[in-house]
């Protein structure tokens, strides 16, 4: 019987396929219950985890999943329940379980989902990377440790040796039969990068003679509206050819990443408020040797070695962005410098050390008052 169960949102911010890779090289014998379906479980599954139950996704308020999430959890009771997400967190505090709730949380929801008070200090969520606990805090959730996403087995591709033909066929499946750069806009699709800032810091570079080509989530912020902005603006801008292709791999990075050369995380254009990009999806660019270029902001630095595996540049300058395209499609050694370097920092290989936010009370309790203990023993 399972002692720990893992309740996972696929939709919710910072609960993409990396993460579902993270979870899965986790696993071991702990069960998985996903909310959002059969449909949704499917994409687990594919992930390399073995889905114990899957449940409805409920509409708008996320704790109507609480009964269901009840249902599964007493088929196979638990000792401890780790949610991936807000939204899992207040989901199974809803439930009504008496386990102990631990969150793991590495993307916000721009509303917070409402839960009572009471309810929120039964659960202790382990922000991951620096960037998300105030905000966790702000809302009232009760923090434990910060968890570092460069401790999470986060894995780079399965056969870099093969990465040359399947440049080759992802760029052709994209249309692309040259070297130009090409840039991925990461994030989540609703919370993530802007594509419309994306395609109007390519466009400024094109236009000083350096095309290159945008691949983004169809769901993505802006994407529709950009693609047809760039359809209608075909001949008009002079310089150097831009391209835009909406693919939703572009959320699994080691689906495309043979393909592509860089990762861009976009700040919106006029946004009152910032959502800190999840910290698992910006390090599985890196173990698979695809360099980030982001916002000097603490997640982003966290993991990114400014102008040796990446970019960090100054929070809502938009000419940073293009500055930095126009650099790199003039440099091309640059671009293959800051991958090998990227690759040989974060793709180092899965941990098998099962972490401490994943044992019971109990083995935390045998730990703590070990001798071995510096802290214990100073007591």
């Amino acid at each position: 019987m399972s002692r720990v169960v893992h309740v996972l949102e696929p939709d919710a911010p910072g609960c993409g396929p990396s993460t579902w890779s993270v979870l899965a090289a986790l696993q071991s014998d702990d069960a998985v219950i996903v909310i959002g379906g059969e449909r949704a479980a499917e994409g687990v599954v594919g992930a390399g985890a073995s889905v114990t139950a899957a449940v409805p996704a409920p509409l708008r308020n996320p704790r109507l999943a609480g009964p269901a999430i009840g249902r599964a959890l007493r088929s196979c009771p638990p000792d401890r329940v780790v949610a991936w997400s807000e939204s899992a967190l207040v989901a199974v505090l809803a439930s009504g379980t008496t386990a102990e709730v631990v969150g793991v949380v590495a993307a916000i929801e721009s509303r917070p989902p409402m839960i009572e008070a009471w309810r929120r200090e039964a659960a202790t969520v382990h922000p991951v990377g620096p960037e998300t606990g105030p905000e966790l805090a702000r809302r009232g959730w009760r923090l434990g440790s910060i968890i570092d996403a460069a401790d999470l087995p986060v894995r780079g591709p399965d056969h870099p040796d093969r990465r040359q033909t399947r440049r080759e066929s992802i760029r052709g499946q994209w249309g692309i039969d040259d070297d130009r750069l090409v840039v991925a806009v990461t994030g989540d699709p609703r919370h993530g990068s802007d594509v419309s800032s994306a395609m109007t810091a390519a466009a400024s570079a094109a236009v000083a003679g350096r095309g290159l080509c945008l691949v983004a989530d169809p769901a993505g912020v802006h994407a529709v509206a950009s693609s047809r902005w760039l359809r209608e603006g075909i001949g008009r801008f002079g310089g150097r050819p831009v391209g835009l292709v909406l693919d939703a791999r572009v959320r699994d990075p080691r689906a495309i990443a043979s393909g592509i050369d860089i990762a861009a995380q976009v700040d919106r254009i006029g946004a009152t408020s910032f959502t800190p990009p999840s910290t698992v999806e910006l390090r599985t660019w890196l173990a698979c040797g695809v360099p980030v270029i982001a916002s000097d902001r603490p997640n982003a630095a966290s993991l990114i070695r400014d102008r040796v595996d990446g970019r960090l540049l100054t929070p809502g300058d938009r000419n940073a962005f293009v500055r930095v395209f126009m650099r790199l499609v003039d440099e091309p050694g640059l671009v293959t410098d800051m991958a090998h370097a990227a690759a040989a920092t974060h793709g180092r290989g899965i941990p098998v050390r099962r972490p401490d936010w994943l044992a019971n009370a109990e083995a935390q309790s045998v730990v703590a008052s070990s001798p071995e203990n510096p802290i214990a023993a100073s007591r």
